[in-house]
């Protein structure tokens, strides 16, 4: 199979890694329902009991509704009587000799109100309250069976984790060999022997990773919350009236009016939110080449557009390569025109290097990934920057590839398979096409790098990711600001992190801000040749920090063991609910000014039962 991926990663995935990649998620969630005793028949049952009861519920929901709108229609028909024969007996006592037959009218409409007065508290309110107890009655009966339906899902739902996505990739392609944590011997790796750098970005805050490798060569999956604060234009408006005074043919003065809104921008300086992930790749693979490229646009295009594209590429290169001449610049076109013009990277800087990595093999595998639309087609960019390779696709914007476990829960076991199948279909797909770039250029898989020995030289037990991502996970309420708007993120940054025997305490800062309304006025000249001030709305952001301080535990247990035999323990411990599991990671809040002391850290180390190493 490994040899097989060496060559045309998407013909193999289409042709062989996709079903099974679909099937060992079938097959992976039917072994838990196994483990966890689940009985389907009953469940079934159950569920169609369940489906048949809610039609009910919504029958009934159809029949009071109609109930109450019947009733709405007498409460307005008997107002609207009452009122109609207030206002006849009013016109008619102040003109009784010429309208006294609206004395009849409203007599009639007066009988008419009591009468809707008098079914409306007996026969429609009555027919109501039945249709409310009849729902009622329903609605009971239905939670009662949609009970049964969790009970039977219930052991099941208690079995699922966190990396369940990956275990079924890992089974299915051994050559990607992924990571339950990022852990520091892997970060000290890219770090020491490719060059990648920690945590150095202050707007940025990692949301989520996977790591793991390829024949050696490590990687990391990443999703970043940014924030960056720059000017953002805030639109007004005003619209105003004004008359206008002429005569017409006969010499008299008319007056026109016309109405006539101004427009006016002002910039102000306002934080900005987005999501970015990307595969890093290290590889001692090409060690001093770096280029870049981006989405050619062109995927899927017919023979006609493509073969004019590469001709206009074409001459592009061609004159680049003129001027590289000129100027003592390397670069020299390859022989494969149509590699060029869809793959670009005009900005390399060694063509020694770039031949040796884009071999006629490498250079097919990846026009086959940017030439065809499915499944995403040329969607990624792709940086080189010496022994680091990173991948930013499209797709992956989109994707959440850390989705709580909550996410999978389910009292109907056909749905729960379809859905947990589903996402490892979409989860294992995104991946294995971010990886595809890669998987594309052989010498990067042959190539093993040389052994690393970590020598446990970092300073905490996890990494700054992991402290990052589960500081992101957990409530954010205690994390923020005095005075912050809460209708704002937080920007959750690790400043400093030091470990105890067991446990690992972070420093977080909290970045947000206080709002505050402002007003400018634009001076516009209007059509009425007056200037007018046009009021522009908008926003001053004031910065904002609170740090507090942390706790994070490698518990080495899965969701399931936690959940069952650690987290009441550890919950009475910590006295507070604010903590958050994952893939055997423990996260607790700490406060502003609380520290981890070392009765703690035994005391925590004691509810897992767990070494210290």
């Amino acid at each position: 199979m490994a040899e097989q991926m060496l060559y045309e990663p998407r013909k193999l995935y289409n042709q062989q890694f996709k079903q099974q990649f679909h099937d060992n998620a079938g097959l992976y969630y039917d072994a838990l329902a196994r483990k966890a005793g689940t009985d389907i028949g009953l469940n079934a049952e159950h569920v169609r009991a369940y489906d048949k009861a809610m039609e009910e519920v919504k029958a009934a929901e159809r029949k009071l509704g109609k109930a109450k709108t019947s009733r709405g229609f007498l409460i307005a028909g008997f107002v609207i009587a009452f009122i109609a024969a207030t206002i006849c007996l009013v016109v008619g006592i102040m003109n009784a000799a010429a309208l006294w037959w609206l004395f009849l009218v409203a007599a009639a409409l007066l009988g008419l109100g009591i009468w809707g007065v008098i079914a409306l508290k007996t026969a429609v309110n009555k027919k109501v309250r039945a249709a409310q107890a009849e729902l009622d009655e329903k609605k009971a009966a239905s939670d009662k069976i949609l009970g049964l339906c969790k009970e039977d899902m219930a052991s099941l739902n208690g079995l699922l984790d966190d990396t369940m996505p990956q275990e079924v990739l890992e089974k299915t392609t051994p050559i990607i060999d992924l990571d339950g944590q990022f852990r520091p011997d892997r970060l000290c790796y890219l770090m020491e022997r490719f060059g990648m750098q920690e945590g150095e970005d202050e707007n940025t805050s990692v949301e989520g990773v996977i790591s793991g490798q390829i024949q050696g060569n490590p990687f990391i999956l990443e999703k970043v919350f940014t924030h960056d604060f720059h000017d953002k234009v805030y639109e007004g408006s005003l619209t105003y009236t004004y008359t206008r005074t002429t005569r017409d043919s006969k010499g008299n003065i008319v007056t026109h009016t016309y109405t006539d809104t101004l427009y006016a921008e002002v910039e102000h300086p306002a934080p900005f939110y987005g999501h970015e992930t990307r595969l890093i790749f290290g590889s001692e693979v090409a060690p001093d080449l770096t280029f870049s490229r981006a989405p050619s646009g062109k995927s899927g295009a017919s023979e006609k557009e493509a073969a004019k594209f590469v001709k206009e590429r074409v001459k592009q290169l061609d004159k680049l390569e003129e001027k590289a001449v000129k100027s003592g610049r390397q670069f020299t076109k390859l022989g494969n025109d149509e590699f060029e013009a869809y793959f670009g990277a005009d900005d390399r800087n060694n063509e020694v290097e770039y031949r040796l990595m884009f071999t006629a093999l490498a250079q097919r595998n990846m026009l086959d990934l940017l030439k065809n639309p499915e499944p995403y087609g040329d969607d990624f960019y792709m940086v080189k920057d010496k022994m680091l390779t990173s991948v930013a696709s499209g797709h992956s914007q989109n994707f959440d590839y850390h989705p709580s476990v909550n996410f999978f829960y389910d009292y109907d076991f056909k749905a729960g398979r379809a859905k947990f199948v589903a996402y490892c279909d979409a989860f294992i797909k995104g991946l294995f096409f971010d990886l595809a770039p890669i998987l594309s250029i052989p010498l990067y898989q042959l190539h093993k790098p040389r052994e690393y020995i970590y020598e446990n030289q970092y300073p905490c037990h996890t990494t700054s990711y992991e402290h990052e991502i589960m500081a992101n996970r957990m409530k954010q309420e205690d994390f923020r600001p005095d005075g912050a708007d809460p209708s704002l993120p937080l920007l959750l940054k690790q400043m400093t992190a030091k470990a105890s025997e067991r446990c690992d305490e972070v420093r977080i800062d909290a970045l947000s801000y206080q709002t505050f309304p402002e007003v400018d006025f634009v001076p516009k000249m209007g059509k009425d040749g007056h200037m007018h001030s046009v009021p522009v709305h908008w926003t001053r952001y004031e910065e904002v920090h609170a740090q507090n301080n942390i706790g994070i535990y490698d518990s080495k247990q899965s969701r399931p063991t936690f959940m069952h035999d650690s987290l009441k323990p550890f919950a009475d411990y910590l006295k507070d609910n604010n903590f958050y599991f994952e893939r055997g990671l423990v996260s607790f809040f700490l406060g502003e000014k609380e520290h981890l002391n070392a009765k703690q850290d035994e005391d925590i180390a004691s509810i897992f039962k767990s070494d210290a190493n």
